[in-house]
């Protein structure tokens, strides 16, 4: 599987780093990858699996997929 934590979610790596590469030997929720990761679900804002976008942390995913996620962005004061 490969996952990419985007922004400042790539902090909840041990070794900092985005772009990862995951061996899955069986489907896992969503959320119980997050846990993996000690990731807060509160701070993954959008989800991208295989390309579509989900809402969700029910979802099951797989060695083969390509999951995206992203925190929230925030502005400063205008």
């Amino acid at each position: 599987m490969k996952l990419h934590l985007g922004g400042s979610l790539a902090w909840y790596d041990a070794k900092k780093r985005s772009n990862l590469q995951i061996k899955l030997e069986k489907q896992i929720s969503l959320n119980a990858l997050l846990q993996k990761f000690s990731i807060p679900r509160a701070e993954v804002a959008i989800i991208s699996i295989n390309g579509d976008m989900f809402e969700g942390d029910d979802v099951l995913v797989s060695d083969g997929d390509t999951i995206l996620l992203y925190p929230p962005i925030g502005g400063g004061s205008i």
